[in-house]
C-alpha cells in the first residue's frame, strides 16, 4: 500500500528504512459517521492512525453510563495502550464522528515493529508524551481555574485544534472540563450574550477571540 508520508505528520521524521517497514504493514479502513471502529472489552487486535476525520473515544461504567473521554483527529494514534497491556483488551470504544479513514496496524505487525524498528517506538513515545502533556495541563486547569475559565480555554483550544470542532454535546464538554451539563449550558448562554461566541445547534463559532482570551485569563493577542 503506497502512502504519502507528507500527509502523515506522526511519521514525518522517520528514516526511509523505518518508514518502508511501517508502510508495508499498514492498510486503510474507511468509516461512516457513527460507525464503531472497536468496542470496549473486546480483544485488542489492531491499533490505528487517523488519516482524516475524527474519532470519539467512549468508556462505559457498570451502570451503563457512557462518557466521552477524548476526541482524536488526523495523524493521532489510537488503541496503542490496549496492545501494550496484557491481556490485550480494548480499553474503550471508538466511533467515527464524521466520515473517517484510518490506517490499521495489526497486533502481530505492531509487535514486529516494536522489536525490529526502534524509530517506531520512539515515534509512539513522542505521541504519548504530547498526550500526557495535554492531560497534565487539563489536571492543572481543573485544580487552578474556575469552570468559566476552563470553558473559555476549551473553546479557544477547539478553535485551534485539528479535531472535528462540531458535534460537541454539552455532556461531552462537561466531561472534558470537569463539570456538569447545566453549568456548561448556562456559561455558553452567557458567552453568547456577551457576543464572544455564536452557537448553532452543536456548533460553536468564535466571534471575539480577544474577549474570550480575557475570560480564559490568557494574554491578549
Amino acid at each position: 500500500m503506497k502512502i504519502d508520508r507528507k500527509e502523515n505528520q506522526i511519521f514525518s521524521e522517520l528514516s526511509d528504512e523505518a518508514w518502508l517497514a511501517i508502510q508495508s504493514r499498514l492498510f486503510s479502513r474507511d468509516l461512516d459517521a457513527g460507525q464503531t471502529l472497536f468496542l470496549e472489552g473486546g480483544p485488542a487486535e489492531s491499533c490505528y492512525f487517523i488519516q482524516h476525520g475524527a474519532l470519539r473515544i467512549l468508556r462505559t461504567n457498570p451502570e451503563g453510563r457512557v462518557q466521552v473521554i477524548a476526541r482524536l483527529g488526523m495523524n493521532q494514534p489510537v488503541n496503542i495502550i490496549s496492545l501494550l497491556n496484557q491481556p490485550r483488551v480494548n480499553q474503550a470504544t471508538a466511533e467515527a464522528i464524521t466520515s473517517t479513514s484510518v490506517y490499521v496496524l495489526t497486533a502481530a505487525d505492531f509487535d514486529t515493529l516494536l522489536t525490529n524498528t526502534p524509530e517506531f517506538s520512539q515515534t509512539l513515545l513522542k505521541a504519548f508524551a504530547n498526550r500526557i502533556s495535554q492531560m497534565v495541563d487539563l489536571a492543572a486547569d481543573l485544580s487552578l481555574y474556575p469552570v468559566r475559565v476552563r470553558l473559555a480555554r476549551f473553546i479557544l483550544q477547539l478553535a485551534e485544534s485539528d479535531v472535528e470542532p462540531s458535534g460537541w454535546t454539552q455532556d461531552e464538554i462537561a466531561a472534558q472540563i470537569g463539570t456538569i451539563r447545566d453549568v456548561v449550558g448556562r456559561l455558553l448562554r452567557e458567552f453568547e450574550d456577551q457576543e464572544l461566541i455564536q452557537r448553532e445547534r452543536s456548533e460553536i463559532t468564535l466571534l471575539d477571540r480577544k474577549g474570550l482570551n480575557k475570560a480564559a485569563h490568557l494574554p491578549e493577542i
